[in-house]
């Protein structure tokens, strides 16, 4: 609960303009200054909060206001609480100027760097996804007509195309996450019937299930829910597909829903070998994978915690080594 709380947080201050994030670094400011009246130990670490937040949501100029604002506050303070003033408190004032200003300067040269580097990252692969979709166009031509080609042409070919899809899923999955991380993605909330969205999930994963010789069992305890079903579907098709990938043959996967409150609940529970706990809080981290495993972009379920979180839900899992994993989602109703 700790880290989807810094999530959540962090989330909603990314959403704040930068005059708003100016106002909370100086409420918070003024709080610490006050209470640093009323105690005897220095609180010059605590003075880093305010200034790292306006540099990293405001921006340089918004980090440099707050530095010197916090800097002044202690000098200020022992001036109208009548303490003298000598040279000891301006050296002080010195130094915890030059190093809020420092503090503050980094926070926000790094938060440029990055937003910059995801700018980057994003036009590189936008460019990427015509190539690579055209490539497999070709290659589903060649595929189609086998004729005048051998086995190991033919093989060739169709190694070209998996590799060739797995990395148009890649690239279709960064730019998935960069939206619903920068708020671009549009969610549409409508009443849609619960059942048959479980049942078209379970078809979509249903030729993989039958393969490693796996049952997939629905359990629906609720009609309809307010949601938006293309972005629910997606993130229980990646659910599923993780499930069926670490289940051993002949085990079941279960996908159930049901009514939760004010929100429905909807799960996906396997009998696999199960999460290590230090990896629990970790899985929905970009390109986060269980160590040891293969195969898979790390980014499924950042995609699902995403889509779960842009509408108003939470997603968590539970499991046990040699027990098997359960993946929760909520949605609002």
């Amino acid at each position: 609960m700790g880290r989807e709380a810094m999530r959540s947080l962090d989330a909603w201050l990314a959403g704040r303009t930068k005059n708003a994030i100016l106002v909370i670094a100086l409420l918070l400011a003024i709080l610490i200054g006050a209470a640093d009246r009323f105690v005897t130990v220095d609180l010059i670490v605590l003075y880093l909060l305010p200034i790292l937040i306006a540099a990293w949501y405001g921006g340089r100029q918004p980090g440099l206001v707050i530095a010197i604002y916090c800097a002044g506050s202690v000098f200020v303070l022992q001036s109208i609480s009548g303490m003298d003033v000598d040279a000891l408190a301006v050296v002080n004032l010195v130094i915890r100027t030059a190093t809020y200003l420092a503090m503050a300067w980094m926070a926000g040269s790094l938060q440029e760097s990055r937003r910059q580097q995801k700018e980057l990252t994003g036009f590189i692969v936008h460019d990427l996804r015509s190539p690579i979709a055209s490539s497999i166009t070709g290659l589903q031509t060649l595929e189609a007509m086998p004729e005048g080609m051998d086995d190991l042409q033919k093989e060739m070919v169709a190694l070209a195309l998996v590799s060739n899809q797995r990395a148009l899923t890649l690239v279709n999955g960064i730019l998935d996450v960069e939206k619903l991380e920068s708020g671009k993605m549009e969610v549409r909330k409508e009443s849609t019937p619960i059942e048959p969205m479980l049942q078209e999930c379970a078809e979509q994963v249903a030729l993989w299930a039958q393969s490693n010789r796996l049952e997939i069992e629905i359990r629906s305890g609720i009609e309809r829910a307010n949601l938006d079903p293309e972005l629910t579907q997606r993130v229980i098709v990646n659910l599923l597909s993780n499930a069926l990938k670490y289940s051993p043959e002949g085990t079941r996967v279960t996908l159930e829903a049901e009514p939760n409150g004010n929100q429905i609940r909807i799960a996906v529970r396997d009998q696999g070998p199960g999460i290590p706990p230090e990896y629990v809080e970790s899985i929905f981290e970009p390109f986060a994978q269980v160590k040891g495993t293969k195969g898979g972009t790390g980014l499924g379920l950042t995609f699902c915690r995403l889509a779960v979180q842009a509408q108003g839900g939470r997603i968590w899992i539970e499991s046990k080594l040699g027990e098997g994993t359960s993946m929760f989602f909520t949605l609002p109703l």
